[in-house]
């Protein structure tokens, strides 16, 4: 995507990002192993829409600062969103999490419900809402790898992330590698700090969670939701989604996707961006 890089500083980070469109604002979040180019396609999109579209490179993600204290605690996720909505010199925002951008906006929708209009998650459930699967706990042998210290660091970072390659393919088993391109994410990864910072993320979730983090996870959000997932998802599965209705006391709304991976907003651009600003104009059209 042909646009400048602006920078703002918000709980303490400064925070690269990308933005297009004048309008209510949209900010987007992106997960692991990703960054704000995750939203090339979508931002344009939201812009179409008549939104002002900001994708930040989260904490950790380079050219984004590292945390100058290394919490990349959940609780810290959220305190960005409701900050950056702030520096970005708006009162709230709709906002569009994928992945650990979801966790962060689940958090910032419990911590600070008046700075969040409505939500867009995708590929990751409310953790107040989540079924437990032995095909989730399978899937999810990568978060208990990334616990172990030292290890994992050189594992990933091995024969150019080759890691991450193949955490793509399995993840969206649909989407041709010739579709999507990885540099932005490696080079976030090579950064110095970098791969610890994105390891941080898990590591503060599970290895030093604490019971205040999950407490705000598992709160029911009262913020109007779309989730959205994809059937192949080889990350998180359907079947985690089973009970999700119990998780939201707002207006929410289910989209499961035939064919689609982890990355359905990249995967299907043209259908997920339509449903996508569909949903968000119905909430400013009310």
């Amino acid at each position: 995507m042909d646009h400048e890089l602006k920078y703002v500083t918000a709980n303490g980070i400064r925070f690269a990002y990308f933005e297009v469109g004048d309008g209510p604002l949209v900010l987007c979040l992106h997960g692991f192993p990703d960054t704000a180019h995750s939203f090339d396609l979508l931002l344009p999109k939201l812009a179409a829409g008549g939104y002002r579209a900001v994708a930040p490179f989260m904490r950790g993600y380079s050219p984004s600062g590292l945390a100058p204290d290394g919490d990349y605690s959940p609780l810290a996720l959220g305190r960005d969103v409701a900050a950056l909505i702030e520096a970005l010199g708006a009162e709230n925002a709709d906002v569009v999490g994928h992945d650990w951008g979801a966790y962060a906006a689940y958090c910032s929708a419990n911590m600070t419900p008046a700075r969040i209009r409505r939500l867009v998650m995708m590929s990751i459930p409310h953790i107040g809402g989540a079924a437990n699967s032995f095909r989730q706990f399978l899937c999810s042998w990568y978060v208990m790898f990334f616990q172990l210290p030292g290890i994992p660091e050189r594992r990933v970072r091995r024969d150019d992330f080759a890691f991450i390659d193949r955490l793509y393919r399995r993840w969206s088993p649909n989407w041709s590698p010739a579709a999507y391109d990885l540099r932005p994410v490696k080079a976030a990864l090579a950064a110095p700090g970098g791969l610890q910072a994105a390891l941080g993320y898990y590591r503060a979730m599970f290895r030093n969670s604490t019971r205040q983090a999950w407490q705000v996870l598992s709160t029911k959000t009262q913020a109007p939701t779309l989730l959205i997932t994809g059937e192949t998802d080889g990350c998180v599965g359907p079947e985690v989604f089973a009970r999700i209705h119990d998780a939201f006391t707002g207006p929410f709304e289910f989209r499961l996707l035939p064919s689609l991976g982890h990355f359905p907003h990249r995967e299907a651009a043209d259908d997920v961006g339509e449903t996508i600003v569909g949903f968000l104009r119905g909430g400013h059209e009310k």
